[in-house]
């Protein structure tokens, strides 16, 4: 593949918690797009390790254009298309000397999502690269397609972006020998003429290919093509699965998925971590402020254990050191914010100087803290900049 946004992912743990980090990769992924003046194909191979694939699809809103996601299960797409007709993916294996300049605004979450829900053509998303910041170009190449033809390549050169534009067929990645055999000037953009394409340009081995796809940017239509010898594929269409409202499948199962009750949105997969959840009128400020607290002492290595459970207090107390050590890497802790009550489970969304978080917290009727579970987290692109 190419990684969380380029990338490969590095875990931490923290009472429970998974944060992704974009790193540096060295894997593959191979892009083509096949176009003439009627049609457009945008195809891709994902090559990784991890086989967790799936794709997901958020309704448009009065603020954001509908959109489809291809990735893993961590929430973070890979690649994607859009209701009007735009797509994205990347390729990585670049190693640039790059740092964003300041003058670019940061972002919550993953830019080229952001990117995909608010741009309609080409020219508006190198507009949007050129106003805000995206850490990932040090460490990959994007390429983004429109319906009329039109796709540009964005890398760096000497530190700054190079935007590479054009309006013919192209791609590249892992498979480029075989692009460069295959992918001739007068091959029509028809998924019979791409498949045997992406077929020739799978990787083998630990980063093997984990699902190709392609989306027919005229009509909508997304393939995602078997890896097996038969390539057989199934074919989602977006507005319709647009109007079934916010869901996921999983690559490998979708065949079976599609006739069984629809799997709505893991809390990762939501435009932002917040989304979903009604303001509470009144907050629960005994719990609240026990909730700061834990995560300040946290970082400053000062847990009570009066604060937990014995029996949890009993499974935090041998790893104090370890648990300050990577909560203190997100950095400054800003805000607390209740979003559900159920029970005696709340789930706080806690805003850090590098990172946003969904953390449940199970409080027993002593208000202690018997468990702490991580449900989602994201980076903040400011703080990747900063590493």
């Amino acid at each position: 593949m190419k990684l969380t946004i380029r990338i490969d992912l590095r875990r931490l743990l923290i009472l429970g918690l998974t944060i992704i980090y974009p790193v540096g990769s060295t894997f593959g992924c191979t892009i083509f797009v096949l176009t003439d003046a009627k049609r457009t194909l945008f195809f891709n191979n994902e090559d990784y390790s991890n086989p967790a694939t799936r794709v997901w699809f958020q309704p448009p809103t009065n603020a954001y254009y509908g959109c489809a996601y291809l990735g893993f299960n961590d929430g973070w797409a890979q690649g994607g298309v859009n209701e009007y007709g735009l797509a994205f993916d990347w390729v990585a294996g670049v190693n640039q000397a790059y740092t964003p300049s300041p003058k670019l605004k940061s972002l919550q979450g993953n830019p080229a999502e952001r990117m995909l829900e608010s741009c309609k053509t080409v020219d508006q998303a190198i507009a949007f690269y050129q106003r805000y910041t995206e850490p990932g170009f040090a460490t990959a190449r994007i390429l983004i397609a429109d319906k009329t033809g039109a796709s540009v390549i964005i890398s760096t050169n000497n530190g700054q972006l190079y935007f590479e534009l054009s309006y013919q067929s192209r791609g590249f990645g892992y498979g480029s020998e075989s692009l460069k055999k295959m992918l001739t000037p007068t091959l029509g953009p028809s998924i019979e003429n791409g498949l045997p394409i992406l077929k020739a340009c799978r990787q083998s081995g630990m980063y093997a290919t984990k699902y190709s796809s392609v989306y027919d940017l005229t009509t909508g239509d997304i393939a995602l093509v078997s890896l097996t010898d038969k390539g057989e594929t199934v074919t989602l269409n977006l507005q319709t699965e647009l109007r079934k409202g916010g869901h996921y499948y999983d690559i490998p199962a979708v065949g079976q998925q599609l006739s069984q009750p629809l799997m709505p949105l893991l809390a990762d997969m939501n435009r932002y971590l917040w989304e979903g959840y009604e303001p509470f009128p009144e907050d629960e400020l005994i719990t609240t402020n026990l909730v700061q607290q834990v995560i300040r002492k946290t970082q400053a290595g000062s847990l009570r254990p009066a604060d937990f459970t014995p029996e949890f207090w009993n499974v935090l107390a041998p790893i104090q050191q370890q648990m300050q050590s990577e909560l203190q890497k997100l950095g400054r802790l800003l805000s607390v914010r209740l979003l559900e009550r159920k029970q005696s489970s709340r789930l706080y969304l806690l805003d850090y100087q590098h990172a946003t978080v969904l953390q449940r917290f199970e409080i027993d009727s002593m208000n202690r803290i018997a468990l702490i579970k991580s449900e989602a987290a994201e980076m903040k692109v400011s703080a990747v900049r900063e590493k």
